[in-house]
């Protein structure tokens, strides 16, 4: 999971400007301009962390789904693997081969099958966080999607962060 990357719940931008800036009266038009880039700057850095989030969960999902799947592929070859060693113990046996080596193949086999139990909750458990991981995804998409949505659609300026802040 290193490939993800931390998202910021603030911004540390502000929204102050010195509207006495320029001395040749239009500081405080210099200051409404810069207020509102800074609230645009704002919600476009907002719109950013929206979709690194989502991207992230669906990462983290897949990511997790495809571990689940490996895990049950090596569950299969080990459980094949342990039927062809008490297989081998069995015709062994049959062959009059001493008993520690029979012995030794059907301990072998018995290990594997005891490592099945392990594996089979590891596949369902790293599925189930893949599933849970989807729905976070899920969740915050129809949470959050329409009024992204809407924000990236709205004609005119966004009103300052503030004015939200208690909402």
């Amino acid at each position: 999971m290193s490939d993800l990357v931390p998202v910021s719940t603030s911004t540390a931008l502000s929204t102050t400007t010195d509207t006495a800036s320029s001395g040749d009266g239009d500081g405080g038009a210099l200051g409404v301009a810069g207020s509102l880039v800074m609230a645009t700057v704002s919600v476009v850095i907002d719109a950013v962390n929206y979709a690194i989030v989502l991207t992230q969960l669906g990462f983290a999902s897949a990511k997790l789904a495809s571990l689940s799947e490996q895990v049950t592929a090596t569950y299969d070859y080990v459980e094949s693997c342990a039927a062809s060693v008490q297989s081998l113990a069995d015709q062994a046996a049959s062959m009059n081969v001493d008993r520690d080596t029979v012995s030794e193949h059907r301990d072998a086999a018995t290990v594997m099958r005891t490592v099945l139990a392990e594996a089979e909750a590891m596949a369902a458990a790293t599925a189930d966080l893949a599933a849970a991981f989807q729905e976070a995804a899920d969740a915050h998409e129809a949470d959050y999607g329409p009024v992204a949505e809407t924000i990236a659609n709205k004609e005119g300026d966004m009103a300052d962060r503030e004015f939200y802040s208690n909402r």
